[in-house]
């Protein structure tokens, strides 16, 4: 047998360790929170100047981590693109569709509904970079939505709409 396969790899830490809880549990309390902000913002200000006031903090926010972390931002011509690319999509769609979704849906569907994102992601993932995403994963994913299906269901059945609105 050769040594690669007899060698044993360390044991994964386990969910309760605090290098895995404790960014779980900051990460759910900032994104948990988001949706709230989007909702009371809404009524203050247009959804686009939302998306970019969001942004432009992120953007200070990234360039005083990188500042403290003392890492470079330069990432070449190409890099650029792709950034500018990513950009772009998920400033003109992506944000600016939820924030207007948030108008005409509560704000707990449309933040389960964005969590489906992990869906096109899987399939991104195939295609760039050939990572397959397991068989659990894609029933795991028909169930999660069929179950967001009948919340949006129940959302329409609860406040159904007309033929102008």
């Amino acid at each position: 047998m050769s040594a690669a396969l007899t060698e044993t790899s360390p044991a994964e830490p386990g969910f309760l360790t605090p290098r895995i809880i404790l960014p779980f549990l900051a990460v759910s309390l900032v994104w948990g929170s988001t949706w709230l902000v989007i909702r009371d913002q809404l009524s203050v200000v247009p959804a686009p100047w939302s998306v970019c006031y969001r942004f432009i903090v992120a953007a200070i926010g990234m360039f005083i981590l990188a500042a403290i972390m003392r890492q470079p931002l330069a990432i070449g011509r190409s890099g650029f693109k792709w950034a500018a690319l990513l950009g772009l999509m998920q400033f003109t769609f992506n944000f600016n569709f939820v924030y207007i979704a948030e108008h005409y849906i509560t704000s707990g569907l449309v933040a389960v509904l964005f969590a489906l994102l992990i869906v096109p992601n899987a399939l991104l993932a195939r295609w760039w970079l050939g990572i397959r995403a397991t068989r659990a994963f894609w029933i795991g994913s028909v169930i999660a939505t069929a179950g967001i299906g009948l919340l949006i269901l129940r959302e329409y059945r609860a406040n159904p709409v007309g033929g102008t609105a």
